[in-house]
């Protein structure tokens, strides 16, 4: 497995990690969600580094162009969602949170679903 399958399949389940964590309540709750959070956050480093070392993606420019935007809108998007969405924010108005990360959490899936896709092809 190269390694950016190996991460993006890490990420994707750090990923479904928070999203089962959101559905929980609590004190515990918010902190394995910023641990899941520092967690991503390394994964991301890892994978902007990964896309660019890819051998797959070098020797296609043009896919290796849309996979490194598609991967910025995905970062954008999570971005955002997390400035807005500091820890007090989340005790704050749990349930606006919940429909937020569902919305983020789509965007993602999208992301890793179109790239597995797309690496699988390749």
């Amino acid at each position: 497995m190269a390694e950016l399958d190996r991460i993006l399949s890490e990420a994707q389940e750090t990923h479904r990690l928070m999203q089962e964590a959101v559905k929980t309540s609590g004190e515990r709750a918010v902190r394995d969600i910023v641990r899941l959070r520092t967690r991503f956050a390394t994964l991301v480093a890892e994978m902007m580094g990964s896309i660019k070392a890819d051998a797959r993606l070098q020797a296609k420019p043009d896919l290796a162009h849309d996979f490194e935007t598609r991967f910025f809108d995905m970062r954008q998007a999570l971005a955002a969602h997390q400035s807005k969405w500091r820890s007090t924010n989340i005790d704050e108005d749990p349930a606006g949170y919940r429909r937020a990360t569902d919305e983020l959490g789509r965007k993602q899936d999208d992301f890793y679903t179109w790239a597995r896709n797309v690496l699988a092809g390749l």
